[in-house]
């Protein structure tokens, strides 16, 4: 394994590790949220509402880091590299105060059209927490043009760390001020969570001495590109988020409970990419960059291809198995408290139709950050735009015969026709991506996966049930089972990405 492979893999596993713990707070976040307000008009409101700043943010801060970095990259080690990373700040700042007003301005009518089925009650309280929650976006952003610093200067730990303090603050809200200040005592810890995230990351960046002298300059050669490149990658990045809102302004149509449901799914559901893809792209993303730019395309493809070879052994197991076991695993996490079995069942529904997306999702979102690395921003916006439209005009087709179940599925579908043509624009543009061998790799990740699968389904009758230690025991064992007998059978297939997914493993046992 090559030097630079491993150094990939002991960040990918000590982001990883970070993430895993992130995660797993934040599945805590969801929980206390569902435990003290359930499935109700309140948390459909809430969850809508959520939706707005973060598709915003999430826009802003992959537009940051894919537009950004490449950028500050060149000049971060030169004199006016301060002065560049200073001037993007005031730009960024300024720019997310305008929308974050604007928006606030026009509260009852940015409720009114991203959710077109509110109405009353439901409606009014939605627009009183769009008021107190988006200015959450400031915090968000700024937070992320942090990231992009510290992710520059080669730092992955201090970014893994924010969401930490975030959640913690929203957990404590939920299960204290909620009682006593009912769901806008959770808008409010909600604002002072996300402002913690950009805050805990000041420190880091400050020892960069981007704050040192604090000049500005406008004209900065630096600027002039990022001009270039940002708007496709803006526009691009709020094509894939927009998808979640999408996915809520339908769901705004159904019954109360149903937005609930669904973001409940969705959590579920984008685990794995949160953390193990992730990961993976935040110490891939910099390596494509820099072999872009030394122009070593044959090191740059076979990096390319390995990532993808990782994300289908690490995602295709876990995408089968969410799928078998949908309905123990949304009992684990969530039922009680305010939500019960009924929820439970509308829940894993939604859940196995987009656990079925998994691996394309994370395959997708490689091919549009190496793009990025190529400086190429406008095919894959064009792309995600298309993408996008695919999937108003899936959930449109199925939400009548399917419910909310048909929004899963809507999305699923769009994001396989993303992958897929993504993926085929990638290969026009730089030739032979090693299909052949990304191949054999899938068909045997996927004999295993499917042994695994029915092995898991049969072993459910096993599980009694009980209070939530109980339950955790055998619905770990079983899942442990299960993902020993996934690898045993790719090593006696001989998946040749398993070597690397071993390494990974190894290294973060020893640490």
């Amino acid at each position: 394994m090559s030097e630079n492979n491993k150094t990939i893999l002991k960040w990918t596993g000590i982001v990883t590790v970070l993430l895993v713990v992130s995660r797993l707070l934040g599945f805590v976040r969801e929980s206390a949220i569902t435990f003290r307000f359930g499935a109700t008009l309140e948390t459909d409101a809430y969850y809508l509402v959520m939706v707005l700043p973060q598709v915003l943010f999430l826009a802003f801060n992959d537009a940051i880091k894919t537009a950004f970095i490449p950028v500050y990259g060149e000049y971060h080690k030169r004199e006016d590299g301060a002065t560049l990373a200073a001037t993007a700040f005031v730009i960024l700042a300024v720019s997310l105060i305008i929308v974050t007003a604007g928006l606030i301005l026009f509260a009852p009518w940015v409720v009114r059209l991203v959710a077109p089925g509110f109405e009353g009650e439901k409606y009014q309280i939605a627009v009183e927490m769009a008021r107190v929650i988006l200015p959450s976006l400031i915090f968000m952003g700024l937070g992320g043009w942090c990231s992009g610093i510290l992710h520059t200067k080669r730092n992955f730990v201090i970014p893994a760390i924010p969401a930490y303090s975030s959640n913690l603050i929203i957990i404590f809200t939920a299960l204290l001020f909620g009682l006593q200040f009912g769901i806008m005592g959770l808008a409010w810890g909600t604002v002072v969570g996300f402002a913690s995230q950009f805050l805990v990351q000041l420190p880091a960046v400050a020892k960069h001495n981007v704050f040192k002298d604090w000049k500005l300059d406008w004209r900065h050669p630096g600027l002039k590109k990022m001009a270039v490149v940002l708007p496709p990658v803006l526009l691009g990045g709020a094509a894939i988020e927009i998808k979640t809102l999408v996915d809520r302004m339908f769901g705004s149509l159904l019954p109360d409970g149903s937005i609930t449901w669904l973001a409940v799914a969705n959590r579920i559901y984008l685990l794995p990419n949160g953390i193990l893809i992730l990961a993976l792209l935040t110490v891939l993303y910099p390596t494509l960059v820099e072999l872009n730019v030394e122009k070593k395309m044959a090191e740059f493809k076979k990096t390319f291809r390995e990532g993808v070879g990782l994300i289908v052994v690490l995602m295709l197991p876990m995408m089968v198995g969410l799928v078998v076991l949908r309905v123990p695993v949304v009992r684990l996490l969530f039922e009680r408290g305010e939500f019960g079995a009924v929820d439970t069942a509308a829940t894993a529904y939604p859940l196995a139709l987009y656990s079925i997306s998994l691996m394309p999702l994370g395959i997708m979102l490689l091919i549009k950050r190496t793009f990025f690395a190529l400086l190429d921003t406008k095919t894959p916006m064009y792309f995600m735009i298309f993408t996008e439209a695919l999937n108003i005009l899936l959930n449109y087709l199925l939400i009548g015969p399917l419910g909310h179940g048909g929004i899963a599925l809507g999305t699923s579908l769009a994001v396989y026709v993303g992958a897929g043509g993504m993926a085929y624009l990638l290969w026009r543009k730089i030739g032979m991506l090693g299909g052949r061998r990304i191949f054999d790799t899938f068909v045997k990740s996927a004999v295993a996966a499917g042994i695994m699968g029915l092995v898991v389904f049969w072993g459910q009758r096993f599980l009694t049930g009980g209070g939530f230690v109980r339950q955790a025991m055998e619905l770990g064992a079983l899942i442990g089972f299960g993902a020993a007998l996934y690898f045993a059978m790719a090593y006696a297939l001989k998946v040749r990405e398993l070597d690397v997914a071993l390494e990974m493993v190894r290294r973060r046992l020893k640490r």
